[in-house]
C-alpha cells in the first residue's frame, strides 16, 4: 500500500488472510509462529520438519502468504471462540511454548530483597567511610571549620 492509500483508507487491511491467523493466535495467547506449527500438525497429523519450518516462516512471516490449513484452522479456533468452547489454557494449544523459568534468575520477591539489602548496605558502607575519613566537628559535611577557610577570620 502507499502512503495516499493508508491516509484515505486507514482501517483497510492489506493482508486480511494475515490478521485472522494473527487473531485467532491471540485469542490463544501464542505467538503467530506458534499457531502454525498447531495448525500444520492438526491439518497434517504430524509435526513440521525443520525444512518446512524454515519455508512457512519465510512465506508467512516474509511475504505475508497464509497456508489454506492455517486459514482453516484460525477460523476454527475463531468459531470455536464465538461458540464459548474455546479454552485458551488447554495444554494442546501450548505444546510449543518454551518454557519461560530460568534456573539462574531469582523471583520477584527475593529480587526485591537482593536489590533492598544491596541498597542498605551501599549506604551503610559510605555511611561508615565518610565517618572514618574525615573527623567533623558538626553532623553534616563539610567537615570545615571555619578556622581552616583561607579568607575568614575567627571571632
Amino acid at each position: 500500500m502507499n502512503l495516499l492509500d493508508v491516509l484515505l483508507n486507514p482501517d483497510r487491511d492489506e493482508f486480511p488472510n494475515r490478521t485472522i491467523v494473527v487473531d485467532a493466535a491471540n485469542l490463544l495467547e501464542i505467538g503467530e509462529f506458534q499457531f502454525l506449527q498447531l495448525a500444520f500438525a492438526h491439518w497434517h497429523g504430524r509435526d513440521m520438519d525443520a525444512g518446512e519450518a524454515d519455508a512457512i516462516f519465510d512465506s508467512f512471516m516474509v511475504r505475508s502468504e497464509v497456508p489454506g490449513w492455517a486459514l482453516l484452522f484460525a477460523r476454527h479456533i475463531r468459531q470455536l471462540d464465538d461458540d464459548s468452547q474455546l479454552d485458551g489454557n488447554d495444554p494442546t494449544y501450548h505444546r510449543f511454548d518454551v518454557a519461560r523459568n530460568v534456573s539462574g534468575r531469582l523471583s520477584p520477591r527475593m529480587g526485591f530483597l537482593a536489590a533492598t539489602v544491596f541498597l542498605v548496605a551501599s549506604l551503610g558502607g559510605a555511611l561508615a567511610l565518610a565517618n572514618q575519613t574525615a573527623p567533623c566537628s558538626g553532623p553534616f559535611p563539610p567537615c570545615v571549620t571555619s578556622d581552616e577557610m583561607p579568607g575568614t577570620k575567627a571571632n
